[in-house]
């Protein structure tokens, strides 16, 4: 009778699905580090203690010449920089300068 040979244990090669997830779970953790490093880092710093106070990117544009009846637009990013919370309680007043 012929002895059948030993089978040579062949090289396990490493699990795939844990390393993917641990792979996902260090890329998923940088990027909520960046985001809230990032939100940090824009946070408005109050200029006005004990009131609130709104505050326009820029107080005045100037769209050259326009022709009557052409609709334009313009946009602001108002910011809060007192340190208590800013209501609204009316439409804001806005002024246009006819002209200038």
């Amino acid at each position: 009778m012929s002895h059948p040979k030993p089978r040579r244990p062949q090289p396990q090669q490493p699990p795939l699905i844990p390393l993917l997830l641990v792979g996902a779970g260090v890329v998923l953790v940088s990027v909520i580090v960046w985001l809230g490093l990032r939100g940090a880092a824009t946070a408005a710093v109050p200029e006005v203690t004990g009131a609130p106070r709104l505050k326009a990117d820029r107080m005045r544009v100037d769209l050259g010449a326009v022709k009557l009846g052409t609709p334009v637009e313009a946009a602001f990013e108002l910011t809060n920089v007192g340190d208590q919370a800013l209501r609204l309680s009316e439409a804001p007043y806005t002024e246009l300068v006819d002209g200038c």
